[in-house]
């Protein structure tokens, strides 16, 4: 029986929280990422940081150590890797793209780099982001039926120039297109002003505006100075093609006959850092040119699903019209 076919999707900083902790454990297996993550323990032994699997095995959560960046990012990489290599025993994937943070885990995860020298890109970004000092801010312009609010676009371009017009400390920017949801960074002046004056939604569950713990202003030009020191550091790193098609945060194809890994490393360590990361338009692309049959959101979390939803019923993809329609579809999944 074949498998149905996939495409993958990894997800961001900040998907590893309370209700994650022993994710890492149940999903490891033998294989490249179980030898991997034992050669990254003694390597963070040896630099005084914790155990990624003590810290997964904890009896509570901590945020002062499981959202601390060289903590979560190494947790969210093998996290993910792990879960993949699962997926692939029920699926046929087909491409891989990420959103921000995942997007160096899908290219570990589609072998354009070994886990090693995806997790040494990981933990070296980690680092060097607290180099730019700001944050970023979770926002949405979706009406209740997850259809594009005219006037949620508009106020929220509205309050964004407000910022922009009180000068540079008030800097802000897109950060990440993440379905009807928008992902806004800045300097701490700026994000706090729109905390103020972006619309107040609700949700259910959630309340937006909302700032996000732990975040810098990823993917703007207050990243310019991470993005010259990744360039330079990265260099070391053995990208090549892709085993399967990747699909970056601008929506383009990386395919595995095509793919330039000079490229691939021009793009991760530069405009990828500081420019607008589309994590839409890589939906659009995987639903356009890959017809999957299962649009998988790789743990640990499912803060995809919606994001992957949203560009779905924008498209029309399988006939998808409502989110209800959508709901009782299996067609977006967090096995």
């Amino acid at each position: 029986m074949s498998r149905p076919s996939a495409v993958l999707f990894c997800p961001g900083r900040g998907s590893y929280g309370k209700g994650e902790l022993g994710f890492l454990a149940s999903q490891l297996q033998a294989g490249e990422v179980q030898e991997a993550l034992a050669e990254v323990e003694g390597r963070r032994q040896q630099a005084g940081l914790p155990s990624l699997l003590e810290l997964d095995g904890a009896k509570s959560f901590r945020p002062s150590q499981h959202l601390e960046g060289r903590n979560a990012s190494d947790l969210l990489f093998f996290s993910t890797l792990a879960h993949a290599q699962r997926l692939r025993e029920k699926y046929e994937i087909i491409a891989i793209a990420g959103n921000s943070l995942g997007w160096y885990t899908a290219l570990a995860a589609a072998g354009s780099l070994s886990v090693l020298d995806g997790w040494q890109l990981v933990s070296t970004m980690a680092r060097m982001q607290e180099l730019a000092a700001g944050g970023q801010l979770l926002t949405t312009i979706l009406g209740e039926d997850w259809r594009e609010d005219k006037q949620l676009l508009e106020d929220t371009g509205s309050a964004m120039a407000n910022c922009l017009s009180k000068g540079d400390e008030y800097f802000v920017a897109l950060s990440i297109r993440l379905g009807g949801h928008r992902v806004i960074a800045g300097r701490e002046k700026g994000i706090k002003e729109l905390l103020k004056t972006l619309p107040k939604v609700d949700r259910g569950k959630r309340k937006f505006p909302f700032q996000l713990a732990g975040h810098g202003p990823f993917h703007t030009p207050l990243c310019a100075e991470v993005s010259a020191r990744a360039i330079r550091e990265l260099r070391a790193l053995d990208f090549r093609a892709p085993g399967v098609h990747l699909i970056d945060g601008f929506g383009n194809q990386q395919s595995p006959w095509s793919a330039d890994p000079a490229l691939l490393y021009a793009y991760t360590a530069g405009r990828q850092v500081t420019e607008t990361f589309d994590f839409s338009a890589a939906v659009r692309t995987a639903l356009r040119e890959f017809n999957p049959e299962v649009l998988l959101c790789a743990g640990p979390g499912t803060s995809l699903r919606a994001p992957v939803g949203h560009v779905v019923l924008a498209e029309g993809y399988k006939g998808m019209s409502s989110k209800d329609e959508l709901a009782r579809s299996e067609l977006v999944r967090c096995d």
